[in-house]
């Protein structure tokens, strides 16, 4: 017997059964990783390389365009004329293209703005600034005035015509709208 050839076919043996380990330990990490990974990482992931979407939200609401920002609760997609911020809790659906749907599975860090921007906090400014918005519910319909006051999880919303300044006259009523009514919102130009 030829010891050296034998103990060379052991060494050959263990070293395939170790590789072997090994890779099998790298799928099962792996599939617990993908397992953890929730819509928002994702699209936080989306977001850092501008990738393209198309989203169905509650209220059968679509909205197509780049994924421009993204926040604790929410994201925004640029449609070329304007930016939806919709909240990860509305998204129904949403698609990219195969290199995108990839790439969205690659962790990236999170700015730590970014994480802590609320929906909330996203209506608040819009609510210093007076701007006039389009809110896109989940019963389907759509609302446009100025949010009066965005509280933890609603806002107050005086309802007017599109594209006109708040003032008393213009407001038909004031609304308060949970934010889990909301798919979406976005500013309108004046």
């Amino acid at each position: 017997m030829n010891w050296e050839s034998y103990f060379a076919e052991l060494e050959g043996q263990f070293a395939d059964d170790a590789a072997a380990e090994r890779a099998a330990v790298a799928v099962e990490s792996e599939r617990l990783r993908l397992s953890r990974l929730d819509l928002a990482t994702r699209v936080r992931a989306a977001t850092a390389d501008h990738a393209r979407v198309q989203l169905k939200t509650l209220g059968s609401h679509h909205v197509a365009g780049t994924l421009s920002a993204t926040g604790a609760d929410w994201c925004g997609v640029d449609t070329g004329n304007t930016v939806r911020c919709v909240r990860f809790e509305a998204i129904r659906a949403l698609s990219f293209a195969a290199d995108a749907l990839q790439r969205s599975l690659m962790p990236v860090p999170t700015a730590a703005m970014a994480g802590r921007a609320t929906f909330g906090y996203v209506l608040r400014g819009w609510a210093r600034s007076r701007t006039p918005v389009m809110i896109h519910l989940a019963d389907a319909s759509v609302a446009t005035g100025t949010i009066d006051r965005a509280g933890a999880d609603h806002c107050d919303l005086a309802l007017h015509d599109a594209h006109v300044a708040r003032r008393d006259a213009e407001v038909s009523r004031i609304v308060v709208v949970p934010f889990a009514a909301i798919a979406m919102a976005s500013p309108l130009s004046r």
